[in-house]
């Protein structure tokens, strides 16, 4: 089953379920009873890879509920380096 999107005039965008390549030109709305006309739209063939995607809902997550902290985040010790090479040409504090 694929899911097609219409849009009805006096209403708003519906989506109905169809057989692929079963889906009719048009559909009565299920509101109002008018005639829905199918939208085309771009399939969502793209996968996000799972880091962006847990990245991009934590964000999403944080803007309304922020995470609560327990505690200050760790520092590094006063004499640790990086491990990169291009650090080392760096002024000491």
């Amino acid at each position: 089953m694929a899911i097609y999107g219409y849009r009805c005039s006096h209403c708003s965008e519906i989506e109905v379920a169809f057989p692929i390549g079963t889906a009719p030109a048009d559909v009565p709305c299920p509101d109002c009873g008018a005639i829905s006309v199918r939208v085309f739209s771009t399939p969502m063939l793209a996968r996000t890879p799972a880091a962006v995607s847990a990245q991009s809902q934590r964000a999403e997550r944080s803007a309304s509920e922020p995470e609560v902290v327990t505690s200050l985040p760790r520092r590094r010790a006063a004499g640790a380096v990086a491990a990169h090479p291009a650090t080392r040409r760096l002024p000491r504090p």
